[in-house]
């Protein structure tokens, strides 16, 4: 019994790991001149932004001085690079202490860390009719079954499946632990 609750387990993680997307950390680059390029960028919680100097002399600075998403690179010249994680939704502004300040416009960016939200559709549509279909030949082209090839689940269909197949197992759990 205890094989059979792991493998489902197994089942329901592959699921949802391939409902996710992919991770996009984000580059910024410093310089050349008074430039961060791109000055906004959008990550999800968890992904990383890199900035990395083309041009000597600057900073990537946080505007905030407390909170959950504080850096400060230091000054630094060309060929270095600074990464930080961002871990928490929200806007958060950044500048080079060498060119601006908090809320200037000379040398100013922005990392927007947003919450992905997968929204389900519901599609009602008329039952086809039934027509019997003849058996298909093994050697035909397609394979999967009469209609052709098994279609491909999209982003939000595996999302979906994954969901289902939590709530599932959990069912399945709390049946054999009564």
């Amino acid at each position: 019994m205890q094989n059979r609750l792991g493998a489902r387990f197994a089942l329901i993680a592959l699921a949802m790991a391939s409902a996710l997307p992919a991770r996009a950390d984000q580059t910024v680059t410093i310089g050349p001149g008074l430039a961060f390029n791109p000055a906004t960028v959008t990550v999800v919680p968890g992904e990383t932004v890199t900035w990395t100097w083309a041009a000597s002399g600057h900073s990537t600075t946080s505007d905030a001085v407390a909170g959950p998403e504080v850096w400060d690179s230091g000054v630094q010249n060309s060929g270095f690079s600074f990464s930080h994680l961002f871990t928490t939704a929200g806007t958060f502004p950044y500048y080079c202490k060498v060119h601006s300040f908090p809320g200037g416009t000379t040398m100013n960016g922005v990392v927007q860390v947003v919450v992905p939200t997968v929204t389900a559709t519901a599609t009602v549509t008329a039952a086809p009719s039934v027509t019997p279909l003849p058996a298909p030949s093994p050697t035909a082209a397609g394979g999967g079954g009469p209609n052709g090839p098994i279609p491909m689940l999209g982003e939000t269909g595996l999302a979906i499946l994954a969901v289902a197949l939590a709530a599932a197992s959990l069912g399945l759990i709390r049946r054999t632990m009564r």
